[in-house]
């Protein structure tokens, strides 16, 4: 007897959503709090429910939907806002606040506030979205797609949306240790080292590459991109090469010999937040929750 068709989860098709708007399994995962096999294991199951190919993978670049996947996107998005609709219907106190967050500001500042948040607010349902594209930020607030915002961006490019500044954070050239010494005595140049870098998907992306060029540097070698802040920090304590970091961030690592900050003073970025007109009230108290946090010392995520 033919074994009956099981149907797809709504979980699938959150995790199809996520990996579909990052354009990445590997940011979708980090952004869903789950492992990229995970992701990947959860899109080949929907794919196979549906009886069709959802993105076309492609080794070493970002996977693309297929036609049939361009379809889905919409229809899952209404889907699972419908089922939202469903729950708050049957529990209408609860409030859900949608927050597009980076993996850093999410495990710094985020993470640490949620029990407080959640035992003083019981109401509030918090749902974490992808990262936005900068161009496309101001857009998904006007039409009420994202409700709350936080992202870290360089000076001067505050102009791409609407925002309310929140601190500056301190920046800073940081190698593996010895770094400094062999660039004073000569053996070699700030050019011949490899420059590491965030994805170009991240606001602060081009801000950082510009202060390199700002140091009258002009690297020999090909600029490496990489996606997670964390995973850039762990290849400059391997010695794989050099790059600007938070000083937030490196602290840790710094103190215990793991990194040096070495080379002239980096000028800070600035921590900003933005909420949509549209949003519900809720997110004005997830909004000042977020910036009490940033005000406390931040949590260090590495060493």
């Amino acid at each position: 007897m033919k074994e009956p068709a099981r149907d797809f989860t709504l979980g699938q098709l959150r995790t199809f959503i996520a990996a579909a708007r990052a354009r990445s399994f590997s940011r979708a995962a980090d952004q869903l709090g789950i492992s990229q096999p995970a992701v990947s294991e959860q899109i080949a199951m929907l794919e196979e429910r549906l009886g069709h190919r959802l993105f076309t993978r492609r080794r070493g670049a970002s996977p693309l939907l297929t036609p049939d996947g361009v379809s889905l996107l919409e229809r899952a998005e209404a889907l699972l806002n419908a089922s939202q609709g469903l729950r708050n219907e049957h529990d209408g106190s609860r409030q859900r606040v949608r927050l597009s967050i980076g993996p850093h500001l999410r495990d710094t500042y985020l993470k640490p506030l949620l029990p407080r948040l959640y035992r003083e607010h019981p109401e509030i349902s918090l749902e974490l979205l992808p990262v936005i594209r900068g161009a496309d930020v101001q857009a998904a607030l006007d039409e009420g797609e994202v409700d709350l915002i936080v992202y870290t961006i360089g000076q001067g490019t505050e102009g791409l949306f609407e925002a309310r500044p929140i601190a500056e954070v301190p920046t800073a050239l940081v190698a593996a240790p010895g770094t400094g010494a062999r660039l004073k005595a000569g053996e070699l140049a700030l050019e011949d080292l490899v420059f590491i870098l965030p994805a170009p998907e991240h606001l602060y992306a081009d801000w950082i590459e510009r202060q390199f060029g700002a140091l009258g540097c002009r690297p020999k070698r090909p600029i490496r991109h990489v996606e997670f802040p964390d995973v850039i920090q762990q290849m400059v304590e391997d010695g794989q090469g050099v790059s600007i970091l938070m000083l937030e961030q490196v602290t840790a690592s710094v103190q215990k010999g793991r990194l040096e900050i070495f080379g002239p003073e980096m000028p800070a970025m600035r921590r900003v937040i933005a909420r949509s007109k549209q949003a519900p009230d809720g997110a004005q108290l997830v909004e000042e929750y977020l910036i009490d946090s940033f005000r406390q010392p931040p949590r260090q995520t590495s060493g």
